[in-house]
């Protein structure tokens, strides 16, 4: 058993353990680009909106990429520095806002340390047109690193109907210029993007459900 002990120790300190040591050596500070966009479902897809999705308050420590009014409203938690960087995939952005197929609902860009899954905070996005105050798009991402970067959507795309019969119709726009449509609407339905997905930096990553899609770029950091 002490051999054993001495084995253990001597292989430690001759490296044969590096695997675990390095297994955090990918945290540090990227510059993550995410496009999310509306699309209708393909021929031939079965899945339709769900129930409308109520955000409850957010108690836990969180982290609000760009505008966010509606989330401002729901986080009761303190917000990490949000550090906006120069976004990049402006000709993907270009083609979508150019095609009728599709409709841009979030485009931004920004740094910070990703860090392994179990001390990684929420991303609170929103985007899109609001009605009464509610996007169109709402919901989160996590973001980690081990040795391979990982993302969790869990995104919600919201349909309204109103609820008065004379809405009034487009008489301003939000900080982030999205349309700001008056009048008293409720959530129709609610379409739901979750899935998980490992990725590589400096790649251009596609993830897509029926009635969103996303890009997403994760670029190590100068």
């Amino acid at each position: 058993m002490r051999l054993l002990v001495l084995l253990l120790i001597s292989w430690a300190a001759s490296g044969v353990f590096a695997a675990g040591v390095k297994s955090n050596s990918n945290e540090r500070d990227y510059i993550i680009e995410v496009l999310i966009f509306a699309q209708q479902p393909g021929t031939g897809a079965t899945e339709i909106a769900g129930r409308p999705h109520i955000f409850l308050p957010v108690e836990e420590r969180a982290l609000r990429i760009g505008t966010t009014p509606a989330w401002k409203k729901l986080i009761r938690a303190s917000s990490p520095y949000y550090r906006s960087q120069q976004i990049r995939l402006t000709r993907e952005a270009y083609a979508l806002k150019n095609s009728n197929d599709y409709r841009v609902l979030f485009h931004d860009a920004w740094r910070m340390r990703l860090v392994a899954e179990p001390r990684s905070v929420p991303l609170l996005i929103e985007g899109g047109d609001y009605f009464d105050g509610i996007p169109e798009l709402q919901g989160k991402l996590k973001l980690s690193v081990a040795r391979y970067l990982h993302l969790e959507t869990d995104l919600f795309f919201n349909t309204f109907e109103p609820v008065s019969n004379a809405p009034t119709l487009k008489t301003g726009t939000l900080p982030n210029s999205s349309n700001l449509t008056e009048g008293i609407y409720q959530v129709k339905d609610s379409s739901h993007m979750h899935q998980r997905r490992r990725m590589r930096s400096n790649e251009l990553h596609f993830i897509d459900s029926p009635y969103l899609g996303l890009l997403i770029k994760i670029d190590r950091a100068p």
